[in-house]
């Protein structure tokens, strides 16, 4: 059985980045020992933080490396091996163990390893106005190189498949399908009804847990709730995120005056970024949650959702197509059609009542352990066939 090597960097500004590799190790785990790789934890950020302890609470990891000093030997050991490489290509041959595979992997510039390559998605390309141009080029070069390299890359949902080939169409690497499921649980000890009063939150609401990017669309949930608004509904909306588009920096500014024009400012509460734990609760307590968004590589907060049974209310994008299908707690709406979204939210919201509902969180969670198994072993496979390549 191979090693897989986790380089793990936790970005503030992309928390799904981080999520993802908690729910990757968390499937992992389920496994038993002889049935998943080695795992070997380089932590390019700080091994401290929560999420990072949770990560290193996993049973697979046998070893970490951590902190900024590590990260720094990291960062000159790779300027050092580029330009050694470029003179004598075979220094890197015994840089690694042969039976070591690195992921994620976002560039060709250590050729020398197996890399299981990955590319979250390609918002670059189908948003181009959203990133300005030195961003724009370096992602869309990362993109082209990884497409022409070899080895194996890693996508998210047959959506990102088809935009790969339609994008890349005479690529050589070999790309893969893994689509991850939420880690979440329901917690051991009810907390919901402290997490409300804490943030003074009424029982019944709609939860949006996306960053306010602006390819999020929180400006069309929030013209559905004027919406409603006008037709007398009294929907009330809770936002968690981070409150600031580093590429959009007005961004968050311009919702507030439009919902402080409308009105209808009342009627949203705003918590910014809550830690996991109490993003749970929300989670569990919501009547339902919406999600928006005009693009995602495969969604967390659907699988979130999804991992506790709550009712959803979510964009016709073909990732989330992808992603909710089967399910009768979730309901498609015209992506960035305000009105299509309200009238979503009215026909449900007589019927929607607040959680937790511990029965429909039991379902959920015999459904998601048995999704996350069948996913382990795929990425297992997937690992292994990573370090069959020469």
């Amino acid at each position: 059985m191979s090693t897989l090597c986790v380089e793990f960097h936790e970005d503030s500004q992309w928390l799904g980045g981080s999520i993802y590799i908690d729910n990757l190790l968390a499937a992992l785990s389920v496994l038993p020992p002889d049935q998943r790789p080695a795992v070997r934890l380089a932590f390019l950020s700080s091994s401290k933080t929560a999420l990072a302890k949770r990560l290193l609470a996993h049973s697979t990891v046998v070893q970490k490396q951590s902190g900024a000093a590590y990260s720094n030997l990291v960062a000159r050991l790779r300027r050092l091996h580029r330009a050694f490489s470029r003179r004598w290509p075979w220094v890197g041959r015994f840089s690694t163990r042969g039976d070591e595979v690195y992921f994620p992997v976002f560039d060709v510039s250590q050729r020398w390893r197996r890399n299981l390559y990955w590319i979250p998605d390609f918002q670059p390309l189908h948003f181009p106005t959203l990133f300005d141009s030195r961003e724009l080029g370096l992602r869309t070069k990362s993109m082209a190189d990884i497409a022409g390299s070899t080895g194996l890359l890693l996508l998210s949902s047959n959506a990102a498949m088809n935009d790969f080939r339609s994008f890349f169409p005479e690529a050589t690497v070999v790309p893969r399908v893994w689509s991850f499921c939420s880690s979440l649980e329901p917690a051991l000890h009810d907390r919901h009804l402290e997490v409300l009063q804490r943030y003074g939150l009424p029982q019944k609401f709609i939860y949006v847990a996306n960053h306010f990017w602006k390819h999020k669309d929180h400006e069309t949930a929030f013209k559905a709730l004027k919406l409603l608004s006008d037709r007398g509904d009294d929907v009330f909306l809770v936002c968690t995120g981070l409150q600031a588009d580093r590429r959009n920096p007005g961004h968050f500014a311009s919702l507030m005056q439009a919902l402080a024009t409308w009105g209808i400012q009342d009627r949203v509460r705003f918590l910014g970024v809550v830690p996991r734990e109490d993003q749970l609760e929300l989670f569990r307590v919501a009547a339902a949650v919406v999600q928006p968004s005009r693009f995602e590589g495969w969604s967390t907060v659907i699988e979130d959702a999804k991992a506790l049974g709550r009712p959803m209310i979510v964009s016709d994008i073909a990732v989330h197509v992808e992603q909710v299908e089967g399910l009768q707690c979730a309901r498609l709406f015209k992506t960035s059609d305000a009105e299509d979204l309200a009238s979503a939210i009215s026909d449900l919201w007589p019927i929607l009542t607040p959680g937790p509902h511990l029965d429909l969180e039991q379902e959920a969670v015999k459904r998601r352990n048995s999704v996350r198994i069948e996913a382990a072993h795929k990425f297992v496979a997937i690992v292994e066939e990573a370090a069959a390549f020469s």
